[in-house]
């Protein structure tokens, strides 16, 4: 996983963080790894146009002017959105030692078109993401699951993933990552049977 640098000032905790976003910045804190939980800021455009707001693990190297900051490595915990325009409001850094292993949630890519779909199936992704354990340098930023070969009624289950070396699905039960679902036919209505069922309770009607 290649690293994305960011710059990032520390803040006081008692910033508003309204009056932050105002002025174009991303409040958030930093946390893990044995050190003390910050509080920081980020720019809210450098944060946006780095990518780091989209799906899967990131590892971030952290640029400041402060040395308690500067040169650290973190991932994003957890982004929080606004609840009408979605865009990130406050953000969770966890601070990571490059050589202990951290967990992570990774996004699952869906490649290929199913054999299935050329049969009229439908394809269901059941996860969209997938939570893994591995040293921040080899997360992958993407896991990649190739759908060519399903037929319908055919399914994947994490244990069938091939992951990269040194990385480890966690899981509790071998739970499905995606099928193909047989395709949805549509009752077809005789037009005569209709009528012959609609005329015995018109004349009921009558009486």
């Amino acid at each position: 996983m290649r690293s994305i640098e960011l710059n990032v000032v520390s803040r006081h905790s008692d910033e508003s963080p309204r009056r932050l976003r105002k002025a174009g910045s991303l409040p958030g804190v930093l946390y893990g790894a044995g050190g003390n939980s910050l509080c920081v800021k980020v720019d809210s455009h450098e944060f946006s146009k780095s990518g780091l707001a989209s799906h899967g693990a990131h590892l971030i190297k952290l640029r400041s002017a402060e040395a308690v900051l500067d040169q650290g490595m973190a991932l994003i915990q957890s982004i929080q959105g606004h609840p009408v325009s979605g865009k990130p409001i406050h953000v969770d850094f966890l601070r990571v030692d490059l050589n202990k292993p951290v967990t992570a949630h990774i996004a699952l890519n869906y490649v290929g078109k199913a054999a299935g779909l050329v049969l009229g199936g439908v394809l269901q992704p059941m996860r969209r993401e997938l939570e893994v354990r591995s040293l921040p340098t080899t997360l992958p930023e993407q896991i990649d699951v190739d759908v060519t070969a399903l037929g319908i009624h055919d399914v994947i289950h994490v244990a069938d993933l091939v992951l990269p070396a040194g990385v480890e699905a966690i899981y509790a039960e071998n739970f499905t990552l995606v099928s193909v679902l047989p395709p949805t036919v549509e009752e077809v209505v005789d037009p005569t049977e209709a009528e012959a069922k609609a005329a015995p309770a018109e004349a009921s009607g009558q009486n």
